[in-house]
């Protein structure tokens, strides 16, 4: 293990390297064990492999969800709790279909006009201009304002909204973010007391309603699920768009593909989540245990990498290619088990659709020069600033 703990043992979560693709960061780490090892962050461990993710997140009994950061007081007592995510059986299953209602196919389809509106609107602005921040400009205010309005916030509270948002998803100061989150924490209670006089059909209203074993929410686990349902819903999907569009500056083929062939964007989509995934979070370990080939002790913080599982060329042949119409494509990026991502459907949507009208009316596009893409680090992995030269 010592080669292998030399090999890791610099990773730092908060600190991706400054590299042309982050995301293979992993590689090596992969390359020599499942499990690695890092000292930083109070030290914790890492499963890298394909295999080794899906069984830390398909047993619940022996990693628990209880913290999913690394390390685990990243965010504090106040911001660590954040149902159902971090909830373990079984409290979690009836936690989780409170929300399920909030998410239906029914509700999800009703979305689509909306976003594909908005995206049009955005793209009036960014289409007269030769060059822009398409990470800010464009992928960060899709999920934003779409995440406002389940939210029932009325159109003109949509943008305040979008800003309270900026400092919890843009900073990595914890002071910053937990001054945001009391912000945001006022500003839901306000939603909340005005849904509890006037009940809409928005996700406040729908987990208002809900019950579990016929009692009512809780005010924290009320605030607690709606700051997961935000956040979650806002950081991940601007990540993800954002990506595809990074892949497709800099791969004039893939993208002349999509414009000639739109009908492959749903199949890209996936592709686009599997190769540059996103989110990683952590679990922790509630007894000692041997678990590929290394000993975890009670207590201990395991990150699930998925963006190195969906790296793996045991369960993706070719994995470090991009194949636009990947035909098997099981990756994790939405997670695996019963945290999987509750609103994997909203994101699908909102790539597709951010995708398919930006495609429409920008077809050609490429990196400026000089330092045009910035990463965020953490738990979610995506570009902060993409300066794109728009046009031929």
């Amino acid at each position: 293990m010592s080669q292998e703990n030399d090999r890791s043992a610099d990773f730092d979560l908060f600190s991706p390297p400054a590299a042309e693709n982050p995301f293979t960061v992993y590689d090596d780490m992969r390359g020599q064990c499942p499990v690695a090892h890092s000292e930083q962050l109070g030290g914790y461990w890492i499963a890298t492999t394909y295999q080794a993710v899906n069984d830390i997140a398909k047993n619940p009994g022996l990693f628990s969800s209880v913290s999913i950061s690394v390390p685990k007081d990243a965010f504090g007592a106040d911001l660590a709790e954040r149902p159902p995510i971090t909830l373990d059986p079984p409290r979690h299953g009836p936690f989780r279909s409170t929300l399920l209602p909030a998410f239906s196919p029914r509700q999800i389809r009703a979305l689509e006009p909306f976003v594909r509106e908005h995206a049009r609107e955005l793209l009036a602005e960014i289409a007269p201009l030769e060059r822009c921040d398409a990470a800010s400009a464009y992928a960060k205010k899709i999920p934003s304002r779409l995440m406002a309005r389940m939210m029932g916030c009325t159109d003109d509270r949509q943008e305040q909204f979008g800003e309270r948002m900026r400092a919890i998803l843009d900073s990595n100061e914890m002071d910053e973010i937990k001054d945001a989150m009391a912000e945001t924490q006022v500003f839901l209670n306000e939603l909340i007391a005005e849904r509890l006089e006037d009940p809409r059909d928005d996700v406040v209203s729908c987990i208002l309603s809900s019950e579990i074993d016929g009692r009512k929410l809780t005010e924290g686990e009320l605030i607690g699920a709606l700051v997961l349902i935000i956040t979650a819903g806002i950081d991940t999907t601007w990540s993800a768009i954002g990506s595809s569009l990074w892949h497709l500056a800099r791969h004039p083929e893939d993208r002349a593909r999509l414009v000639a062939e739109p009908e492959l964007i749903p199949a890209a989509v996936e592709e686009f989540l599997r190769a540059f995934s996103p989110v990683q979070i952590a679990r922790v370990v509630t007894e000692d245990t041997e678990f590929h080939g290394v000993k975890l002790s009670e207590g201990e913080s395991i990150l699930m990498g998925l963006p190195s599982a969906n790296r793996d060329a045991t369960e993706f042949p070719g994995a470090d290619r991009i194949v636009l119409d990947r035909e098997v494509n099981r990756h994790l990026a939405f997670g695996v088990g019963i945290h999987r991502c509750i609103g994997s459907s909203i994101a699908r949507l909102e790539m597709r659709v951010a995708l398919e009208e930006w495609l429409r009316v920008i077809p050609e596009f490429s990196l400026a020069p000089g330092d045009a893409v910035t990463w965020s680090t953490g738990h979610v992995w995506g570009p902060r600033k993409l300066d794109l030269l728009l046009g031929g």
